[in-house]
């Protein structure tokens, strides 16, 4: 599958993610005590970040950066300012694997905390990123990352 097209289709699915979070976080936050409110924000949480970071590795393998485990992703893009807060990510990772492995009520309610607090606005810097690059069209040279020369995103950036 072309690179370009792969990274694109993904971040179509990663759009919806986003926006089942959104309401997920929204009815839980008009409704705390509603434990399906709860259940429906983490697994929303858990498939976003999925599709986040998959999103991110795909931008970057497009961009010529090889990368494939997520924690290795969530580096190369905080080294290349895809992502503004690093820490953030790997602790999204760290409580994503967390919740998704072993189910202890007091530590999904510090998750869904984090989820509310600093997650989503995480998650949603990423999703501005890409579809800030999706929206380019691919003949209009945009600025690299922080290097502030122009990059045709046809080719790897070197």
């Amino acid at each position: 599958m072309d690179k370009d097209i792969r990274w694109k289709q993904r971040f179509d699915n990663f759009n919806r993610a986003v926006l089942y979070m959104s309401k997920a976080l929204d009815a839980y936050q008009k409704d705390q005590k509603n434990d399906l409110y709860k259940l429906a924000l983490i697994g929303s949480f858990q498939f976003s970040f999925e599709l986040a970071w998959k999103c991110l590795k795909d931008f970057l393998n497009y961009s010529g950066v090889h990368v494939s485990l997520p924690r290795d992703v969530i580096k190369q893009a905080f080294h290349h300012q895809l992502i503004q807060d690093g820490q953030l990510w790997i602790d999204m990772l760290d409580d994503r694997n967390l919740i998704a492995h072993v189910y202890d009520e007091k530590k999904a309610d510090a998750a869904v905390l984090r989820i509310g607090e600093d997650y989503f606005r995480g998650i949603c810097q990423v999703h501005a990123f890409l579809k800030s690059k999706a929206e380019h069209t691919m003949d209009e040279p945009v600025t690299a990352w922080d290097s502030g020369k122009p990059h045709d995103w046809t080719k790897p950036v070197e």
